[in-house]
């Protein structure tokens, strides 16, 4: 016996060999869910496995008491006939359906690739199986489309989803009061253009859709929603599961590419779009198209009035649904992100509003801006709850050092002084000592402390409000405190270097560095330098703000590993100091004198100015 993943049901399932029966699928769990199972899969399947049958397996077997979590519950079981291969040769044929449509989809050129006469005849079965043959009907009793949709569980997350989104993403006006649209846009259609009302599957996600891609076979797994209800809900369960899987992904996010998967949504809009062939277009929209063509084929009734648009009141609500899949199990899990996820939704409620939708390209609000590139903390210290922001952040910052090390991966940072992370008492110190040991290493590109972006620094420090916010040429020290982070950092790095040598190094960047960058294989944090007062945040510790991005934001990642890397090809060893001190010290003399012959003309020529203008207005 072998347990395996019970997928979201709870239930216990096994794949077990008895001898003289072979292999079979051993499901367990309360004796009411698996009662219902049994009877949804016998009347649904219309007859039972012979297989079974023959093995005395096709009957319920409980009920028995068992202790769960310390409470005492009635369980039974159930046999499947198992699906899948006996040999290892085998194995490779069979597949979950998302599996098999994604290997068709994005991998074209591979071996094993299924060819499209596999994948429509599979579609054709999927078809076959969920609508077994039945046709659509006009709705003769006048019964509301209302009474036919699934209901939709606004109190568990989709509202308030909804209404998040809606304050976030403020340009998506279709996303406003959401839930009153579709209760009062439901409800004005008053007679239903299609009946229908069968078992069905309930549940028929790609998961519980096996195929054999040789033999072109396929089955229906897991009864257990299996309830009387409208066909269209198999359907569009199925479908929008078919067109998240194939949908093309970005290669380092893995998020759904927006622009491919609203124009293949757009295409469910189009009442004709069964009709056409189009054998140009990209594979991942050949395979909803065929899918549609394979449907039409077997549910007759497609093509009454009415009935299209219905369908995409099922595709809507069934969208819907996955919101709470996304809050709670995340986009992973869900196979969607909730901001493809929302566009998918608005664009369906336009198709049911009689228009097209046309997402903008030009991004409008913050919060889908930050969305894009992946940007998953912003941390702004508001007045009073500084120290406690600054707290926050260090510890994510910690958080990413430390699975840094746990990896044995680099970390490369840019930052004005270094302090916080080489200085011995730095509040980092501690984790760079540990990533260290463990092996990784650090690369590290600081100011440099004899030119002139540490002198604009330190005139920053100016306590005099005369003097502040200019750099002044006869005042050629640092200001004390920004000296004393300087010295601690570049004496923590002598430390760091005899004890770990090559592991770390440290450079003095030749030009202004703009930010604090820490780029780590967890996490990349984001925090602009601004010629504000030091001595307040000396004070308060912490009053800009910091960003913090997944690694998967292609986009952000590669403006800050270019950046790192322009500051670090354009940088001079520490080692290097003694020279380089003395070389930035006659050079930053030369730059002050001329600054400073500069003021001089200019505070000359406008003296000039106000005496010719004061002549001038005597005459």
């Amino acid at each position: 016996m072998r347990v395996l993943q019970g997928g979201y049901s709870g239930l216990l399932v096994a794949l077990v060999y008895a001898p003289g029966r072979g292999l079979f699928i051993l499901k367990g769990g309360p004796s009411g869910e698996i009662r219902l199972e049994h009877e949804n899969r016998a009347a649904f399947l219309g007859s039972s496995d012979e297989w079974l049958v023959d093995n005395q397996l096709d009957g319920i077997y409980g009920p028995v008491d068992v202790e769960i979590r310390d409470q005492s519950e009635t369980w039974s079981a159930m046999a499947y006939r198992y699906i899948g291969g006996r040999t290892y040769r085998e194995l490779a044929d069979y597949s979950e359906f998302g599996g098999f449509l994604q290997s068709f989809t994005r991998t074209p050129t591979a071996e094993g690739t299924p060819p499209e006469r596999t994948v429509r005849a599979c579609l054709y079965k999927v078809a076959s199986l969920l609508v077994r043959n039945a046709d659509l009907q006009n709705e003769e009793e006048g019964r509301a489309l209302g009474d036919y949709l699934p209901d939709v569980d606004w109190e568990r997350d989709i509202n308030a989803s909804l209404t998040t989104a809606a304050a976030l993403w403020s340009d998506i006006e279709d996303l406003r009061d959401f839930r009153a649209w579709y209760t009062e846009a439901a409800a004005a259609v008053r007679v239903a253009p299609v009946a229908d009302r069968r078992l069905i599957h309930g549940d028929a996600h790609l998961a519980n859709i096996l195929v054999n891609s040789v033999r072109a076979e396929v089955d229906l797994i897991d009864f257990g929603k299996g309830r009387q209800a409208h066909v269209f809900e198999d359907l569009a369960r199925f479908e929008i599961d078919l067109i998240l899987h194939t949908t093309p992904r970005h290669v380092h996010s893995g998020a759904l590419v927006q622009d491919e998967l609203l124009e293949t949504v757009n295409l469910v809009g189009d009442d004709d779009f069964a009709l056409r062939d189009s054998p140009d277009e990209p594979r991942h929209r050949r395979c909803l198209r065929m899918w549609r063509q394979e449907l039409c084929a077997v549910l007759r009734g497609t093509s009454l009035p009415g009935a299209a648009m219905m369908y995409r009141w099922f595709l809507l609500s069934e969208s819907l649904k996955r919101i709470r899949w996304v809050t709670n199990n995340g986009p992973v899990a869900a196979g969607v992100d909730m901001l493809s996820l929302l566009r998918m939704i608005t664009a369906l409620r336009r198709m049911l509003d009689g228009h097209r939708y046309a997402p903008e390209t030009v991004i409008s609000t913050t919060a889908e801006a930050l969305t894009l590139l992946r940007c998953t903390a912003a941390y702004v210290p508001m007045h009073g709850h500084e120290r406690l922001t600054n707290e926050k952040r260090n510890r994510a910052k910690e958080a990413a050092l430390h699975a840094s090390a746990a990896r044995g991966a680099s970390v490369r940072i840019t930052a004005e002084t270094g302090y916080s992370y080489l200085a011995t008492r730095g509040v980092f110190n501690s984790r760079i000592l540990h990533l260290l040991a463990a092996g990784a290493s650090l690369q590290m590109v600081i100011c440099n402390p004899y030119f002139l972006e540490a002198y604009g620094i330190s005139a920053s420090y100016d306590p005099d409000g005369r003097r502040f916010g200019s750099v002044v040429p006869d005042r050629l020290e640092l200001h004390t405190d920004l000296a004393r982070k300087f010295e601690a950092s570049l004496r923590g790095y002598e430390i760091l270097r005899e004890e770990y040598k090559s592991l770390v190094e440290v450079r003095l960047a030749r030009f202004g560095l703009g930010a604090t960058v820490l780029l780590t294989e967890q996490a990349s944090f984001f925090e602009p330098y601004f010629h504000a007062s030091r001595n307040r945040r000396e004070r308060v510790l912490f009053d800009t703000f910091e960003l913090q991005f997944e690694p998967g934001g292609l986009h952000m990642k590669r403006l800050l590993d270019e950046t790192f890397q322009f500051h670090w090809n354009n940088a001079d060893a520490v080692t290097d100091a003694t020279s380089l001190e003395e070389r930035c010290r006659r050079a930053r003399t030369a730059v002050f004198d001329a600054w400073q012959n500069m003021g001089e003309r200019q505070d000359t020529g406008e003296r000039q100015d106000t005496g010719e203008r004061q002549d001038t207005g005597g005459r």
